[in-house]
């Protein structure tokens, strides 16, 4: 080992004072979407290919640190030609030398074994250089590889340009300006096929992004806009939550947070890789369902709020989707729940700070009432409590208490020890408070919504709510007429 740890150091040394800058110089080499790649340890670099420079451009946009770590796939029978050509390969890239032409499944052997010791490798799906500026049919073995290896993310990456620099027709590099787009990394569930299928659609999307000019972190201008579908047990929230997340999957990727993840697409449900803390999340919510007392609820719940507020920072890493409709939200929750714990209500300056503070604001001043007023505000700084993420928009189905638990009864359900009608009056309260003071205080749009009606009625309302408040992306809209259709408007009938 002694030895190696000084090549690997040397590697790295190189490609900082030698390759870069000249891929920088010559080739004007830039990068789009590297942020992509932070706090990645391991992964798997997919990208079109049409030259040989493919690979050093890759390699520009890894962090240095895990150079020594990451292998590109190389044909021997084409860097084997002469040993200067092998050894530069070897020393910069140490790759995972595979010979064209044999079967894709020994091929797959030597990145497999990378990906078990924790390196990363990058490979072209395609096979092979490509005709310039075309993107050739990707074949199955990167989805092999996903499916093996569930846990380890893929990124997408465009190439634009390399076919230039070192076309097939040369010998010699020519300058000419490059530009490399990275995706966001992806998780995958399903057959090896239908994953390749999808990763080469997300690097035409991105070769279309580039050529518009308008990627940034991904192939939108900003990431997806989280709706918070609030209401007191009983009220239809969940109900009306799927069917907006469904709706607005006619025309993208809709994500529904609530008791468990679900991916909607043209107005479908779709299969996606589970995630760990989604599992617990739900474990400890089942435990919160049981409690007998609301000291005893307490505890489980706000955990399961944070696990769920750390779910919702996966989903908006890992998969990706248009728009996100979560099932309540954890720091409002967390807020309006202060009513069913105390008979003296703050003032909402107070309630605006409990939030600003439980976001991660640091604005909040020391001499503020609602360290005073809520200490466990403190307890749960020390506790180094992640800060809870503040939704987008506010969508609050506003129900009278006493048709809640007439609708909780008819579920045949144990109810839970909040379910009745005094405490969920309380709460039916606070979540007024919060609404109020998203709207006046805190510059989140919000708006109530009438509950009593079916389901269709509340689904248009929500939906012209969300548009009046424009927080949707272009891509989006809300659609202007109902739907008889199921599979295009949601489920229908009362809530």
């Amino acid at each position: 080992m002694g030895r190696i740890k000084p090549l690997l150091s040397f590697q790295t040394l190189a490609h900082s004072l030698i390759l870069r800058p000249i891929l920088k110089v010559f080739f004007g080499a830039s990068t789009e979407g590297k942020e992509n790649l932070e706090g990645l340890e391991q992964f798997i670099l997919v990208a079109n290919h049409n030259s040989h420079l493919d690979t050093p451009f890759l390699f520009q946009v890894l962090p240095l640190r895990l150079i020594p770590m990451t292998h590109p796939v190389g044909a021997f029978d084409y860097f084997g030609k002469t040993k200067v050509l092998f050894r530069f390969a070897e020393f910069f890239f140490r790759p995972v030398w595979i010979v064209r032409g044999a079967k894709e499944a020994g091929a797959l052997d030597g990145m497999k074994e990378k990906l078990r010791v924790g390196h990363s490798v990058i490979l072209f799906p395609e096979g092979t250089r490509g005709v310039p500026g075309e993107i050739a049919r990707f074949r199955r073995g990167v989805g092999e590889l996903a499916t093996e290896f569930r846990d380890i993310p893929i990124v997408p990456v465009y190439l634009s340009g390399a076919d230039r620099a070192l076309p097939k027709t040369s010998s010699l590099p020519l300058p000419a300006w490059t530009r490399i787009t990275v995706g966001p990394p992806q998780r995958f569930q399903g057959k090896s096929k239908d994953i390749a299928s999808s990763l080469e659609s997300m690097v035409r999307e991105l070769s279309e992004a580039e050529a518009a000019g308008r990627h940034s972190r991904t192939t939108r201008s900003r990431e997806a806009p989280t709706i918070a579908v609030l209401g007191i047990d009983g009220s239809g929230k969940s109900t009306l939550s799927r069917s907006l997340a469904q709706r607005l999957s006619v025309a993208g990727r809709s994500c529904l947070l609530t008791d468990d993840v679900v991916f909607f697409h043209g107005g479908e449900p779709q299969d996606i890789q589970p995630l760990l803390t989604e599992k617990l999340r739900e474990a400890i919510g089942r435990r919160a369902k049981t409690a007998k007392s609301l000291k005893s609820y307490k505890i489980p719940k706000v955990a399961e709020l944070v696990l769920r507020d750390t779910v919702l920072g996966q989903v908006k890493r890992w998969y990706n989707p248009d728009v996100i409709l979560s099932d309540g939200s954890p720091l409002l929750n967390i807020t309006a729940w202060v009513r069913l714990y105390r008979q003296e209500e703050p003032d909402d300056a107070v309630l605006a700070s409990a939030m600003e503070i439980l976001s991660g604001s640091d604005e909040v001043g020391k001499d503020d009432p609602a360290w005073d007023t809520f200490p466990e505000l403190a307890a749960m700084r020390r506790l180094r409590i992640p800060a809870l993420r503040k939704p987008d928009a506010v969508l609050f189905l506003d129900v009278d208490p006493a048709l809640s638990v007439q609708r909780i009864e008819s579920r045949g359900e144990s109810r839970q020890v909040h379910e009745t009608q005094e405490k969920l009056a309380r709460l039916r309260e606070g979540y007024l408070s919060v609404c109020r003071i998203l709207d006046s205080r805190l510059g989140i749009p919000a708006r109530v919504l009438d509950g009593h009606q079916g389901i269709e009625e509340v689904t248009m309302a929500a939906l012209h709510a969300l548009a009046a408040m424009e927080v949707l992306p272009h891509k989006i809209s809300a659609p202007a007429e109902s739907s008889s259709n199921p599979s295009e408007g949601g489920p229908h009938g009362p809530l």
